[in-house]
């Protein structure tokens, strides 16, 4: 890909393959040039060397049995992972503190979704149904119908939003319009011009019938197989990070209400950059501290509960490491007594009830007496 971005685009900049999760980089780009390149020199070649067939509906029943089970396998997998929460989990902590200004529309579309379980679960429930679905030979038109009303919305959110994964998301489209081309004439006559239709003429995999009835049963376990271990999967992944019992201790918003450095209180200054406003414990080895300017550092952490102390590490600057002991009176106060290495210092913390916020205030009402939103 370098290579062809270097001497046939001749591109600017040199371009790398690891991006971190964007689908949508100047490589992938490339890469899928160079794929549809390839594919246009086979197809005209084959075309050239083989002219004595008049068809390939063999091939293309192979072909259709490969893009419909790795359909499936996606849907089902994007599926179960909007069900549990792996692909949009619950809010984090951190971005309730946020304003929209400060959220890109990616993290805002991720806010939107992970913020109505429910929705999650209804998407989720759509996506897995169109996948089991085309794990059917004989249902594949209506999967493909499915697949293809969820990866619009899906690729429109993409496009709106600016999520990087617009490529793939195409893909997955174009796969549904692909499933669904060879039966287009016989839709538009049921759907548009009111003409009555009859049953599609497949072609079979094999000429031997127990062969394909084989074929046929393989394709249903298989189906039911990743529709379970999809489900097992992300359902495990959601118990280890998102359940109230894998939340490290003091998990929570809290409020400074003192900070006293050297044995004196300051003042709580919007414009004091030493001062904490707010203490965020999310993450078991890591704690979030906004001093009084707004501004955030994220530092690694080191707990012990028996002894009862807390270490905060800033990576590569040893001047912001603090050693504290920590007490706390009720579960909604805490106490943290130590110092920085060259001051004592005093935190006295209050826990923010997370209800107060307006995402988390509740679900759906069916009754509004008034409509202020």
């Amino acid at each position: 890909m370098p290579w062809v971005a270097r001497h046939v685009l001749h591109l600017g900049h040199e371009i790398i393959s690891f991006t971190g999760g964007s689908t949508d980089t100047t490589y992938d780009y490339v890469l899928i040039l160079c794929y549809l390149a390839l594919a246009l020199a086979a197809a005209i070649l084959w075309s050239f060397l083989d002219r004595s067939h008049a068809n390939y509906q063999r091939f293309h029943q192979w072909l259709r049995l490969y893009v419909r089970l790795s359909l499936g396998l996606t849907m089902l997998s994007y599926g179960a992972a909007k069900i549990f929460q792996q692909q949009f989990a619950q809010l984090d902590l951190y971005e309730l503190l946020n304003t929209y200004s400060q959220t890109s529309p990616t993290r805002l579309l991720w806010n939107f979704m992970g913020a109505s379980r429910g929705y999650c679960i209804f998407t989720g429930c759509v996506e897995m149904f169109a996948g089991i679905l085309l794990f059917v030979p004989r249902l594949t038109t209506l999967g493909g119908f499915i697949g293809l009303a969820a990866l619009s919305n899906v690729f429109a959110l993409n496009i709106f939003y600016d999520v990087p994964v617009k490529l793939f998301s195409l893909h997955l489209l174009l796969m549904c319009i692909f499933l669904l081309l060879p039966d287009a004439r016989r839709l538009i006559d049921f759907f548009l011009l009111n003409r009555s239709v009859q049953p599609s003429a497949s072609t079979a995999l094999f000429n031997n019938r127990r062969l394909n009835a084989g074929a046929l049963v393989v394709q249903l376990l298989l189906g039911a197989f990743l529709f379970c271990s999809k489900l097992y999967q992300t359902h495990e992944f959601e118990k280890q990070n998102w359940n109230v019992a894998s939340r490290p201790p003091f998990f929570g918003i809290w409020m400074v209400d003192e900070f006293a450095l050297g044995g004196k209180a300051l003042p709580p200054s919007l414009t004091d950059e030493i001062r904490w406003q707010r203490v965020v414990f999310q993450f078991p080895q890591g704690v979030g501290i906004q001093s009084m300017n707004g501004a955030w550092t994220g530092y690694r952490l080191r707990r012990d509960m028996e002894k009862k102390t807390f270490n905060l590490e800033k990576p590569n600057d040893p001047k912001k490491n603090f050693a504290f002991t920590f007490s706390s009176p009720d579960p909604q106060s805490l106490i943290l007594e130590g110092s920085d290495g060259e001051n004592r210092i005093r935190v006295s913390l209050r826990r923010v009830d997370e209800k107060q916020f307006a995402l988390l205030s509740g679900g759906p009402h069916w009754i509004h007496e008034d409509s202020d939103y």
